[in-house]
């Protein structure tokens, strides 16, 4: 059984999948979809058991991605050979009420949605920076964004922070009936201790309450973990991930927003 905390995620990458073409992993300890070339963040799979870093590395056939495991890994496996390639990282499974202070944090920055194409390049362009994320993912988003944005069925908002006009942090959120998922919070280095993380995640919050959601979640990383503690979230579980940002070569990069090149479908 995957651990409940991942059931937000596991949903928002099936309904990637059903946008993108995506690619269905169903292996006896590992299920979950590749959606992606470039974006780790798009594919994502999940352990109902023991799962080796070497299974992990086959499931994902040569893309980026995340492997969330059901167990950390023995010591023996993390050192075995090709381990190397899927860094172990533990993140922290965090909810938080939605409900909280009706007045936004006072910051000298805008907070606005992500609507336009010109918005959505500024958006992935922080979220690649901070990420190191391959900037050729940005057509994947853009597909994403026209299906599950305000434009499609609005099951995902994308957040951007703005400072003197300069794109300066971003945040999204996955929209379910009683949950919403806090993803892709990033802060270019040169503009963060601005509190842009707090005013993103109250944009959130208050975005959800609105909708009648009262419980929000994420998965921090040990940095990002005080952020949120801060924000009133509160660690339910520790979650082990294997973490690939191997990308596939291309012959050509592409602009977000250029006309899609004529790749074939991803691999199945």
């Amino acid at each position: 059984m995957v651990e409940p905390l991942l059931d937000n995620p596991r949903s928002l990458t099936a309904k990637v999948a059903a946008v993108l073409g995506g690619a269905a992993v169903d292996r006896p300890q590992l299920t979950g979809f590749l959606n992606s070339e470039f974006d780790p963040f798009l594919n994502q799979l999940f352990a109902q058991g023991s799962v080796t870093p070497r299974e992990a590395v086959e499931a994902l056939e040569g893309r980026p991605g995340f492997v969330w495991l059901a167990e950390e890994p023995r010591p023996s496996e993390v050192g075995a050979p090709g381990a190397e390639k899927l860094p172990l990282v533990v993140m922290h499974g965090m909810t938080a009420p939605t409900a909280g202070p009706a007045a936004a944090p006072s910051i000298d920055a805008e907070i606005v949605e992500v609507r336009s194409r010109s918005e959505l390049r500024a958006w992935h362009e922080v979220y690649c920076e901070v990420f190191r994320g391959d900037e050729r993912g940005c057509q994947d988003w853009q597909r994403i964004h026209d299906a599950l944005g305000p434009s499609g069925d609005r099951s995902l908002l994308l957040l951007l922070a703005r400072v003197d006009g300069s794109p300066a942090a971003t945040g999204g959120v996955y929209f379910e009936p009683d949950v919403a998922g806090l993803y892709c919070f990033t802060t270019r280095e040169r503009m963060r201790g601005r509190g842009l993380a707090s005013a993103l995640v109250h944009a959130s919050h208050a975005a959800a309450h609105a909708r009648g959601i009262n419980r929000a979640l994420l998965q921090a990383t040990a940095s990002g973990r005080p952020v949120y503690t801060r924000a009133g979230y509160r660690e339910q579980q520790a979650l082990p991930v294997h973490v690939s940002r191997l990308t596939r070569p291309s012959q050509a990069a592409v602009r977000c927003g250029d006309p899609p090149l004529n790749n074939p479908p991803p691999t199945p």
